[in-house]
């Protein structure tokens, strides 16, 4: 892996101001028929930055294709860098590492703090995006171990300038106080049972995003920082 801004770009401003925010960029996934995309940069956040940034090959290390009962689907992947694949989908899920990141006084590397003396913190970064293509009870609850951000209730029954309320949960648990953000702009902490509620301001395209740091003792890094999204689509 090299240097490149990827998704580390937020997580250095993150580490740089040591507030906890969610992620300064964005990863999203468009659809054409039945063929997903995986895009990362500033498209749709409201943080400036390159529109679209590129990832590497070994960016996206697992990709779950989910039907309307919950069940398992087909997912082929034709891509690896822009990630894409086809399948009958009712809802993806995602997960990405852009692997171990150090920050020394001189510069921030893509390693492990091992391989970079005088590292003064070091960091894995570990992302997810869940896409929803419609509502089903299975999706009231979260569909993976990772950071998941779920929907207390049918997200594409609402309008803009309607609440939803979400829950943010990790392999399976609710998170309180993680910062919750929409389109790149935080909104708040989840509360004790890991909710919070979000007002939708549009049409179209909708991203949630939370964000969560938390110690790693695998030595070659600090802390490990976990990303997600939360990604559905309301009418115009």
């Amino acid at each position: 892996m090299n240097s490149r801004f990827p998704l580390s770009l937020s997580i250095l401003v993150s580490l740089c101001l040591t507030v906890p925010t969610a992620f300064a960029h964005d990863l999203w996934i468009e659809k054409s028929g039945q063929q997903f995309t995986l895009y990362q940069g500033h498209r749709h956040s409201a943080h400036a930055g390159a529109e679209t940034m590129d990832y590497g090959k070994n960016f996206v290390t697992t990709a779950t294709c989910f039907d309307a009962q919950g069940g398992r689907r087909p997912l082929t992947i034709t891509s690896p860098a822009p990630w894409k694949a086809s399948g009958a989908c009712a809802a993806l899920v995602i997960t990405a590492s852009s692997g171990y990141w150090s920050k020394t006084p001189w510069e921030t590397r893509n390693v492990p703090k091992t391989e970079a003396p005088g590292a003064i913190k070091s960091w894995l970064s570990e992302e997810a995006i869940k896409r929803l293509e419609r509502w089903a009870p299975p999706f009231a609850k979260p569909l993976s171990e990772a950071l998941e951000i779920v929907p207390q209730a049918d997200p594409f029954a609402l309008k803009p300038g309607e609440k939803l309320v979400v829950q943010v949960l990790l392999s399976g648990k609710p998170q309180a106080n993680v910062p919750v953000a929409y389109h790149g702009e935080t909104r708040g902490t989840t509360d004790p049972q890991g909710q919070i509620a979000i007002r939708l301001r549009h049409g179209g395209l909708q991203l949630i995003s939370a964000s969560l740091e938390q110690p790693l003792a695998d030595g070659k890094a600090d802390v490990e920082i976990l990303g997600t999204t939360l990604q559905f689509e309301l009418p115009q």
